[in-house]
């Protein structure tokens, strides 16, 4: 009786092991399926603002030499993209050397405007590593913040990048990557 009571116990944990295996298997094969999904979303990620801007910019000495230590900056230039096909880039940062130990810290507003008059404001705040480099890429955050006309309720962020040689202020560009919303 003792022997025929193992085969039934061996059985029964084989039987609740193979049971596991398949559930197992088949909450594998689910997840793998959701996991390929979500990197195909990924890969076809459309952002509904993106934007490239041209521009130059001129560079004064921030009157606030202990808070600040760096610049005030005034950038125009040009800017496309989408949702603006083509429009005018206009900018004023402060990007300060003393703020964060070893880094510009860049903070700025910008405005886009389109042919027909229409403009897109963004606040942006950007760090960069301070380095013996004449090139800087500044990497960080931007905040649409409203506008007038079609972008008077406009709201959204993203993702800023720019690409600036401390020696040549007239070929600056940004890139600005995200997601607009439209309120009202």
């Amino acid at each position: 009786m003792t022997g025929l009571a193992h085969r039934w116990s061996a059985r029964a944990a084989g039987a609740a092991t193979a049971a596991l295996l398949i559930v197992g298997s088949a909450a594998g094969t689910a997840f793998a399926a959701e996991t390929d999904r979500t990197a195909v979303r990924a890969d076809g990620y459309e952002p509904t603002f993106d934007v490239t801007a041209q521009y130059a910019v001129v560079a004064t000495t921030h009157p606030d030499a202990e808070g600040c230590g760096g610049f005030e900056v005034v950038g125009t230039g040009t800017a496309t993209g989408k949702p603006i096909d083509s429009g005018t880039w206009t900018q004023d940062e402060e990007a300060c050397t003393v703020t964060v130990p070893g880094k510009y810290d860049i903070k700025g507003t910008a405005t886009i405007t389109e042919s027909d008059g229409d403009e897109l404001n963004v606040s942006y705040q950007l760090t960069a590593p301070m380095t013996g480099d004449t090139r800087v890429y500044p990497t960080g955050t931007f905040k649409i913040t409203g506008g007038t006309g079609e972008y008077q309720f406009a709201t959204g962020s993203g993702k800023m990048n720019a690409w600036v040689n401390l020696l040549d202020h007239d070929n600056v560009s940004c890139r600005l990557m995200g997601e607009i919303k439209y309120l009202g």
